[in-house]
């Protein structure tokens, strides 16, 4: 219980930083995370019956919902870090699809694939975060989205 109190607390700065020194993009990828993260609660993320036995169609959804979000952010955001957010992302659906066609995949090692990659994700987004912020104190404003996707 305390890894998921540390990382509600890591969010809670991220999503700080996020509002105070980040553009669109930023913003967006801490939106969709934090509405992962109570899809994932709604679904009974804490309390899942079983450990990890079965695959939790809830909290599936939810990190296939914020896989299709970031996934779209990656295509449209004039910013490189979302695209290597979108691919931890995609580790996670892929940890799903494993447990569906793999029924006996060991619960623990499920459990591991589907939770270890929030941390990165919560890591590269401030990385992002911070390298936009340091753009913008030595050039001046620059643009948040794609020309193409306008």
């Amino acid at each position: 219980m305390l890894h998921i109190i540390a990382f509600l607390v890591a969010l809670g700065f991220c999503s700080i930083y996020a509002f105070s020194a980040g553009a669109g993009p930023e913003r967006v990828a801490i939106v969709a995370q934090l509405g992962a993260l109570l899809m994932s609660f709604s679904a009974g993320f804490v309390r899942i019956s079983g450990g990890f036995s079965s695959l939790p169609a809830g909290l599936a959804v939810a990190d296939l919902a914020l896989g299709a979000a970031l996934v779209v952010l990656a295509l449209w955001a004039n910013r490189f870090w979302p695209i290597a957010l979108a691919g931890l992302q995609v580790a996670t659906i892929l940890a799903h699809i494993a447990k569906s066609i793999f029924p006996p995949l060991p619960a623990a090692g499920y459990a591991i694939l589907v939770t270890v990659w929030a941390w990165p994700m919560l890591a590269v987004t401030a990385v992002g975060i911070m390298n936009h912020r340091r753009r913008v104190l030595l050039h001046g404003a620059e643009r948040d989205w794609k020309d193409s996707w306008r």
